[in-house]
């Protein structure tokens, strides 16, 4: 009998425990939170955005639909969205419930510096239908060794292949054997007669203000006629259309300065070069008096205007004047 009455209260124990432990326990229900992930300027629904809890280092990421839903405990949690391309937002979210939550993520806009790479593949004279042409860089005449320091275009086309300087330290030069004569000099479509300042030494070119070097020591074209060597066409610099610019050097025997800039914003601009020899000032401190008496310098100037009237058409109009005295 006793055996029973233990059998007995052993099942009703067991049957009226979970009840007595679900009344004694508070509801532990979960919640879930849900919404949609959008762009802040279109509208457009963000596939693939992510929802990050931070507190359960957790989350989901939104479906095609641009859609998300997570389910929690009750509790405050820090609900962290995020997508690539835009600004990361931080939600804090009291959850006792179900709730709807939409965010829309504001477009995050990064720029990077310009890249800009340029270059000549290997064997481009070959493929290139203009024969016998060569395009020269500014800057990389600018870092060939120069005379006293004096960067000059003519000492860098007497290093090209067929080019020869016709006497040591001039600038003359003579392309495929002939004279200096033969050559036609161009500045900006204007034929320049004489190339040289002190003797022949420098050329009448300021680095500075040139922006493209070509020769032809071959196939010229007809609107270059009446020489029989080579042409060289030699282009100035329009000048900067945005802001102004100055540039300059101190060398050994001269100094430079150039200034550029726009008159008219992206309309009209202006370069003015200019330079000049001193080693007439130390002359008089020289010994010897018919060396005190020379006058050994030169000076030039480079002046040049562009205004661009519309898309077809353009005004130039450029000074050029100099002065060498021996």
């Amino acid at each position: 009998m006793k055996i029973k009455s233990l059998i007995i209260l052993f099942i009703a124990f067991n049957s009226f425990m979970p009840l007595l432990l679900s009344a004694s326990t508070p509801d532990l229900k979960k919640c879930s939170v849900s919404g949609h992930v959008r762009d802040n300027l279109t509208g457009e629904m963000l596939l693939g955005a992510t929802v990050y809890v931070a507190e359960q280092k957790t989350g989901v990421t939104t479906n095609s639909y641009g859609f998300y839903s997570l389910t929690l405990l009750p509790g405050t949690y820090t609900l962290r969205y995020s997508f690539v391309g835009y600004k990361t937002i931080n939600k804090e979210v009291q959850l006792n419930g179900d709730q709807s939550i939409d965010i829309a993520l504001e477009p995050q806009q990064s720029e990077l510096g310009e890249v800009e790479i340029k270059g000549e593949r290997a064997g481009e004279s070959l493929r290139n239908p203009e024969m016998s042409v060569i395009k020269l860089d500014v800057k990389t005449i600018s870092r060939i060794p120069a005379l006293l320091g004096e960067v000059d275009i003519i000492k860098a086309i007497q290093l090209l292949p067929g080019v020869q300087s016709t006497s040591e330290g001039s600038t003359g030069f003579s392309v495929r054997g002939g004279n200096s004569d033969q050559n036609l000099i161009i500045l900006d479509e204007a034929t320049v007669y004489n190339a040289s300042h002190l003797m022949g030494f420098f050329s009448v070119f300021n680095n500075d203000a040139i922006k493209d070097v070509t020769l032809y020591k071959g196939d010229i074209p007809a609107a270059y006629g009446g020489r029989l060597s080579s042409l060289l066409d030699v282009r100035m610099k329009d000048g900067n259309a945005k802001s102004f610019k100055a540039t300059g050097g101190v060398g050994t025997i001269s100094s430079r300065l150039t200034l550029e800039g726009p008159i008219i914003k992206d309309r009209t601009t202006f370069i003015a070069s200019g330079r000049r020899t001193y080693a007439d000032l130390f002359l008089p401190f020289a010994n010897n008096k018919d060396v005190r008496d020379n006058k050994l310098y030169f000076y030039d100037f480079n002046l040049k205007l562009t205004h661009t009237i519309n898309e077809n058409n353009r005004g130039i109009l450029f000074r050029i004047c100099g002065k060498g005295c021996v």
